[in-house]
């Protein structure tokens, strides 16, 4: 094992991990960090070598991102696709049942505003709870 100097991102490719994660494990690990005339940072790294056949994760963007398997992104498209056929079909329903949507939502806002107006009306009563043992106390040590 052998100390070189090496960037975030060569060190995620030698580790076979995102740029974060080399920059987590670099200060984890405590290396010395320094930057580079590039204006990167460099950290002198301790590495052991990859296992042979071991593929690292390249770092597609500036984000570090890994990239995406294809097949996922067809399982989630067509997921998706059967969402969307799920609200098509429980619209259908509310709408076969008679159900106006725009009408329960103006019912809903209306009794949250309630709600709110009587959390205000409790808040307010409240306070006046609170000020009122100071007014007794006041008044007993006045009268006797």
């Amino acid at each position: 094992m052998d100390e070189e100097w090496l960037t975030y991102a060569e060190i995620a490719d030698r580790l076979g991990v995102t740029s974060e994660a080399a920059r987590s494990r670099a200060k984890r690990s405590g290396w010395r960090r320094q930057m580079g005339n590039d204006g990167r940072a460099r950290v002198l790294a301790v590495i052991e070598p990859r296992p042979p056949g071991d593929h690292p994760v390249t770092d597609p963007s500036p984000s570090g991102r890994k990239p995406v398997d294809p097949a996922l992104v067809t399982a989630l498209e067509a997921h998706i696709a059967t969402l969307k056929a799920d609200v098509e079909r429980l619209e259908a329903q509310l709408a076969g049942a008679g159900v106006d949507l725009a009408a329960e939502r103006a019912r809903a806002d209306k009794a949250i505003g309630a709600f709110a107006a009587l959390a205000d009306r409790l808040d307010a009563l409240a306070a006046a709870n609170q000020r009122l043992p100071f007014l007794k106390r006041l008044k007993q040590r006045l009268v006797g």
